[in-house]
């Protein structure tokens, strides 16, 4: 295999070296002559003196223009309802060409007067920006979702071309509304206790969906925003529901184990006058208690068209969280036991987290799950 990267290494050389060395000459022979006279004046840039450059140059500028010229032709004859776009385009690429030789020495002593369509491009704007304003104007009136975003763009056109035409950014405004989906998200009903629990998860998802739903045609709101936005014909409803859930329910264990551990110095002993260790098998009762509080439950979310009241979509999602606290005591020679093991003798019985905090906890996976899911109903606008 290592054999090969020779060969590849020669190959990759080659075409960084033809791509670098480009004349225009080959453009020229396909008929792209905008194309040839970039690369002819990009190569006399860095080689002045390039013979084939320089013919390719004069003899591809007046193909160039030649062929732009006809293009707009084209276009005006046909009427299309594209032609003033086309005349934009056309225009733009012989101004472009033409700044592209005056930036470049050589090319310029070989095309001396290269022809600008200033007046021309001006012109061929304002008339496209004229065109897409009112192909916008007829769209909005249409009063559809879809229609009202083919007219947001056609405005993004109009203003592209004429930068602040007439009223195009009202009008882009009033489209952008008339083609955004509304969609209400409905506050979960909950009891107090977990109230201000559910708050936190509802409102976290309204600020997702909000991040999310940027540069769509979508909008969420939540009910205290459709309220205060006098909201009387949202599109759809998404209804969220906590089911079958439950908090906090405990469950205590105990564990009991005797331990053992042999030769361990329990003492010493003399023997002939000489001190040595005694060794024997320390015992202990070790219990380990365990206390378990589990919580969990299901996240019911329904889409409804608020026309027909019919349910668009629908997902349950299910999320649970197990809280513990371990702690022990011994009878006998702690020096049976591991350090873990009188670790766990010195603690005590931790403090249990409140419901609201268990609430939380359970509904952390619903949370990406939810987004998820309401993302992928939603990427289609």
């Amino acid at each position: 295999m290592k054999k090969l990267y020779p060969s590849i290494l020669f190959f990759i050389v080659v075409v960084i070296i033809a791509t670098s060395c480009a004349t225009g000459n080959t453009a020229y022979k396909h008929g792209d002559y905008y194309k040839a006279c970039l690369e002819s004046i990009d190569r006399l840039r860095s080689n002045p003196k390039s013979s084939k450059s320089q013919d390719v140059l004069v003899k591809a500028y007046p193909l160039a223009q030649k062929t732009a010229l006809r293009e707009i032709d084209n276009a005006l004859l046909a009427n299309g309802p594209d032609r003033y776009e086309v005349l934009v385009f056309q225009y733009d690429r012989l101004n472009l060409l033409a700044n592209d030789i005056f930036n470049c020495p050589k090319a310029l002593e070989l095309i001396p007067q290269p022809t600008q369509y200033v007046a021309e491009l001006s012109k061929a704007k304002q008339m496209a920006a004229d065109n897409s304003y009112e192909a916008g104007i007829k769209a909005l009136n249409y009063g559809t979702i879809d229609q009202a975003r083919a007219a947001y763009r056609y405005f993004q056109n109009a203003n592209q071309y004429v930068n602040g035409y007439k009223d195009v950014l009202t009008k882009m405004a009033d489209a952008r509304y008339a083609a955004t989906l509304r969609v209400i998200v409905q506050k979960p009903f909950l009891n107090e206790n977990i109230h201000s629990s559910a708050d936190f998860f509802y409102n976290d998802l309204i600020a997702e969906l909000h991040k999310n739903s940027q540069n769509r045609f979508v909008r969420y709101y939540s009910t205290e925003e459709a309220y205060h936005e006098n909201m009387r014909n949202p599109h759809q409803f998404i209804i969220l529901d906590f089911e079958d859930f439950a908090i906090g329910n405990i469950k205590e264990s105990r564990d009991s184990r005797d331990l053992s551990r042999d030769s361990v110095i329990v003492g010493q002993v003399q023997v002939e006058g000489k001190t040595y260790n005694s060794y024997n098998t320390v015992k202990a009762k070790l219990t380990i208690f365990r206390r378990e509080i589990s919580s969990g439950g299901t996240l019911s979310i329904r889409i409804t068209d608020n026309q027909n009241k019919k349910v668009l979509q629908q997902k349950n999602f299910t999320g649970n969280y197990n809280w513990e606290t371990r702690w022990a005591n011994f009878k006998g020679d702690d020096r049976a036991m591991t350090d873990e093991q009188k670790k766990l003798c010195t603690r005590e019985p931790l403090t249990p987290p409140s419901d609201q905090d268990l609430f939380i906890e359970f509904t952390k996976p619903l949370f990406s799950q939810t987004v998820s899911f309401i993302n992928s109903v939603y990427n289609q606008y």
